[in-house]
């Protein structure tokens, strides 16, 4: 595809993600509004803002609602995601005139377009919900917020990545962070576009602290450290700022992963799998500093 056309077409979403996503949804008791911090990628990280404003003959003030959050994939029929999460007020912020306002960070929108299918359209339409329930009451969902949002694939701007050495194949059984992984040998690498920009890097992984509850993990990009550390617990995350020095002057860049332990299950009674295994990686994303 030609840069003109691509550019045409960013400049397209990017029109439909400004005047799109500050829309609220209107009922007699509350006026809720929802903006998302990226346009609506696939495989991307996003901030949603969730603004309360309460108005006239206010809901009562209940501690057991919860509000839910769904991302229901329409062509699938299914729930894609979930930004589900207890309700954020207390009575003495529940009156009247009150302008309420909070953020939740870091939500990974999962990579679900595939690009691959001769049939795709490289879009999909997600009916977003946001409303309020009481779990162990029946009926008593009550919708605050509902829209149809058309998600895209990434930008061919933003980097992308390819596994490279010391890698299984990947086991996936659904579309959160961790519904799918892969195993590393006791390092692998991945080879990442240098688009010269900074960027951030996302890690989400794991280890099984049954078998060595102080196995060490070591992050890279070309020769350079990022980090070296033992996570506390099984699963870990981690997020690093890097920098245009540190991705160097060449196309592409290296990321390492590396553990100073490995492990082969079979040799330990856990299953019949005899490969030698060092960690599981949930997701690796890479994403521009100034997102697009």
């Amino acid at each position: 595809m030609k840069k003109k056309v691509i550019y045409g077409l960013i400049i397209i979403s990017l029109l439909f993600f400004i005047t799109s996503c500050n829309k609220a949804k209107k009922t007699g008791s509350i006026y809720l509004s929802v903006d998302f911090s990226t346009p609506h990628y696939s495989d991307t990280f996003t901030d949603i803002t969730y603004h309360w404003y309460l108005k006239k003959h206010l809901i009562p003030y209940d501690p057991d609602y919860k509000v839910f959050v769904h991302f229901w994939w329409d062509s699938k029929k299914m729930m894609l995601l979930q930004d589900d999460h207890d309700f954020p007020w207390n009575i003495e912020n529940w009156k009247q005139g009150k302008d309420l306002a909070y953020t939740h960070e870091e939500i990974y929108i999962p990579d679900f377009i595939d690009d691959f299918d001769l049939e795709s359209t490289g879009k999909e339409t997600i009916t977003f919900t946001v409303g309020l329930w009481k779990p162990k009451v029946k009926n008593s969902k009550i919708i605050l917020y509902q829209k149809k949002l058309e998600f895209e694939l990434r930008p061919a701007e933003y980097p992308e990545i390819t596994y490279a050495e010391g890698w299984y194949p990947e086991e996936k059984f659904g579309y959160g962070i961790y519904d799918s992984w892969r195993w590393t040998a006791q390092k692998a690498s991945i080879i990442a576009d240098n688009i010269g920009e900074p960027l951030y890097l996302y890690i989400y992984g794991g280890v099984d602290k049954g078998v060595y509850p102080d196995q060490k993990i070591t992050i890279k990009i070309n020769d350079k450290e990022l980090e070296s550390f033992v996570p506390k617990e099984g699963k870990f995350k981690r997020k690093y700022l890097l920098d245009k020095n540190i991705l160097g002057n060449e196309d592409e860049f290296k990321i390492y992963i590396e553990t100073d332990k490995t492990f082969v299950p079979a040799k330990l009674n856990k299953g019949n799998d005899d490969r030698e295994l060092g960690l599981q990686v949930y997701l690796v994303n890479l994403m521009p500093v100034k997102t697009k």
